[in-house]
């Protein structure tokens, strides 16, 4: 009979433990989704893409000019950048995880106007990660 108890017991304390991970998991699960999504999108030059995780409103700096924009703005202006740096190569330098509200990916990105370093800021609210910053310096 004890071993039936401590047989429950240990698969309570596994399901107690499970249901404690999984939200984590599937926060790091969504980061990586959103990353490969974004990495996409910088290979392959399409700002729509990228424009369709902004927020509502985005701090935009593309090289020297910098600016707080509306989604379709920003949208305008990287369209602008993509237009004139084709970009060959793209390559991801660092991701973080600090918060469970924020988090960002550095990539280094080459283009036919040379090298650029890519900072994204995303914000999740409500499950959904949203770009908030994004810097191409």
């Amino acid at each position: 009979m004890s071993e039936v108890i401590c047989g429950i017991r240990k698969n309570m304390i596994q399901f107690a433990l499970a249901m404690l991970l999984l939200p984590l998991l599937s926060f790091a699960k969504f980061q990586s989704d959103v990353g490969l999504e974004l990495l996409g999108a910088l290979k392959t030059n399409n700002a729509k893409s990228v424009a369709g995780m902004f927020g509502q409103n985005v701090s935009l700096s593309i090289k020297n000019d910098s600016g707080y924009y509306s989604k379709f703005q920003a949208e305008v202006i990287l369209t602008d950048f993509f237009r004139s740096s084709k970009t060959t190569e793209v390559k991801q330098v660092q991701r973080t995880n600090r918060s469970n509200s924020s988090f960002y990916f550095v990539y280094q990105i080459k283009t036919n106007q040379g090298s650029f370093r890519v900072f994204v800021k995303f914000n999740q609210t409500g499950g959904e990660a949203q770009i908030n910053e994004l810097r191409i310096e």
